[in-house]
């Protein structure tokens, strides 16, 4: 994303309006793609999918990576969507442009390849493997492998920096091991000050950021050698605490995967929506929102508090839709639902074990892929009516649960 804004820059196009132009202009095009494609689809589906996609759109007002990744896999999607589900082959050429996006979006988050891999797969047939253990195992090395690939990209073919963002991961899940394991301190960290961080608080279940501020905790990940070559042996550490500590770190996983998730949870989860408002900087770019912005930020943010904005739910309708369109005849509807499922449920469950933040921006993708997933499969023929009602039931529970959860809770608590 770096590397295309400079290049704006060098051609002239300032500021961030190109950026965002690109980021409106592939999510709607996707949008647009996909619905032309599609037979006559049922009013209150067109309406629950308009609502659905309300608290991705409102973040496309925001120049972020977030955002551009969601308008770049949208847009691959229209894309494979305007032949798939008109059960034709996609042509080279565009096989091509939809290769250039789902790199894009991989490049733009390190977790984008959760999303990205399993849409391969399916749409390149699974490369004629049928078993499911082979399917699974097919898309756990096109995880790894990409994961192996993507540091060179970025720092020897696009000249980035490296900013050590890797090492986050692992610093949150020892602190959040010894947090929960009794253990003295974190490797390199003298016992004295890890007894202060977790006077002062520092560990919270919803993210690591503490950590990462020097007025706060930040001396914890300069003692773990964070920003250094110290930090080498990070992971290291990290593999062995794990090891040793397996309860512990499933406390530490489990209660922060249940935050990310915002299902049982009390009411006012912060983080939902895109900030209407540019962020202050000293280069001058952005601009104050206006009415219509901050109005479709406050529906969007009302829209949060219920069931739309909690993974949880989503995480729910994407393996229901997932194992209703499995036992669906096939067609170019069923497996484009299939494909789009699979996306966001392989997506919203690596927050298992990856996550280090609870922000709802990071489950953009999930709720978009989910719902034109969903779009999909209600036009597509012989659709199994008791899948599709355990489908809903688990949607109904999901949501139920996390009500109960917001009526009982206080904020604070988790």
């Amino acid at each position: 994303m770096a590397r295309l804004w400079s290049g704006f820059e060098s051609a002239g196009l300032l500021g961030t309006a190109p950026l965002f132009v690109l980021q409106i202009a592939l999510f709607f095009a996707g949008l647009v793609l996909f619905a032309a494609a599609l037979p006559r689809v049922r009013p209150v589906i067109a309406a629950l999918a308009l609502d659905a996609l309300l608290i991705p759109a409102e973040w496309l007002i925001v120049v972020i990576k977030d955002a551009q990744m969601i308008a770049a896999l949208t847009a691959a999607t229209g894309i494979v969507a305007a032949y798939k589900l008109r059960s034709r082959a996609v042509p080279a050429a565009a096989a091509a442009v939809v290769a250039v996006l789902l790199v894009y979006a991989v490049l733009l988050r390190a977790n984008a390849v959760f999303g990205v891999v399993p849409l391969v797969c399916v749409w390149a047939g699974w490369g004629g493997l049928r078993h499911p253990a082979a399917r699974a195992g097919l898309m756990l090395a096109g995880v790894l492998a990409v994961l192996a690939v993507s540091p060179s990209i970025n720092h020897r073919l696009l000249g980035a920096r490296p900013s050590h963002v890797e090492r986050v991961l692992p610093l949150y899940d020892l602190a959040g091991i010894a947090h929960f394991g009794g253990i003295a301190t974190l490797p390199g960290l003298p016992v004295a000050r890890w007894r202060e961080a977790e006077a002062r608080g520092c560990y919270h279940v919803t993210m690591w950021d503490a950590y990462s501020d020097p007025a706060e905790c930040g001396f914890v990940a300069d003692a773990v050698g964070f920003d250094g070559d110290a930090g080498a042996g990070l992971f290291g550490d990290w593999a062995r605490t794990i090891a040793a500590h397996p309860v512990a770190y499933a406390r530490h996983r489990l209660g922060h995967f249940n935050m990310t998730m915002r299902w049982l949870v009390p009411f006012g989860q912060p983080r939902t929506v895109g900030p209407p408002d540019s962020q202050p900087n000293d280069v001058g770019i952005g601009r104050r929102a206006d009415p219509l912005l901050k109005g479709i930020a406050v529906a969007a943010d009302a829209l949060a508090a219920t069931p739309f904005g909690w993974p949880a739910v989503w995480l729910a309708a994407s393996l229901g839709l997932w194992w209703t369109a499995a036992g669906t005849p096939r067609s170019g509807p069923r497996d484009m639902a299939l494909a789009l499922a699979l996306s966001a449920a392989a997506m919203l469950l690596s927050f298992a074990v990856v996550s280090i933040a609870s922000d709802l921006r990071y489950h953009l993708w999930a709720m978009v892929a989910t719902t034109l997933g969903g779009v999909a499969l209600s036009v597509a023929p012989g659709v199994p009516r008791r899948r599709m009602q355990g489908a809903f039931a688990a949607i109904a529970l999901a949501a139920g649960a996390g009500v109960i959860a917001r009526l009982l809770l206080t904020p604070g608590t988790w």
